[in-house]
């Protein structure tokens, strides 16, 4: 049972590396958005089992693809990435029932709260090496 991710920022950079550092450690399939339009739609679309997401993007803010995921009755795990660290916006994530990691970050403890999140659920599954 492989976990479907959905790795939504902006950034190009931050993204890959991300998507790098988690396919090459657990067992899953990654799907990249680059903004909230995108996302909104590949969770309208794909059975997603966690989104890993950045709050300041343009057009669609991050905050509003959460709340667009709770209008689709879905309960996907969310994980916030983001440099944006007020207590307004940390307030606004946890409210929500997204985890908050600020960046910059260490790909060792997303690594540690995907974990989290897909044993939780029932899909974690680390890679064979």
């Amino acid at each position: 049972m492989t976990a479907k991710i959905l790795v939504v920022d902006d950034e190009e950079g931050i993204r890959k590396a991300l998507v790098g550092y988690l396919s090459r450690t657990i067992e899953c399939e990654i799907t990249e958005a680059c903004n909230g339009y995108e996302a909104i739609e590949k969770l309208e679309k794909d059975d997603i089992d966690l989104v890993l997401l950045d709050i300041k993007m343009p057009g669609i803010s991050g905050t509003e693809v959460i709340q667009k995921v709770k209008t689709l009755s879905k309960e996907i795990p969310i994980i916030v990435i983001t440099k944006w660290d007020s207590s307004e916006i940390s307030k606004q994530v946890v409210d929500s029932g997204a985890d908050y990691i600020p960046k910059p970050f260490s790909l060792k403890i997303v690594l540690a709260k995907v974990e989290e999140k897909l044993k939780a659920i029932g899909k974690f599954s680390a890679k064979q090496i």
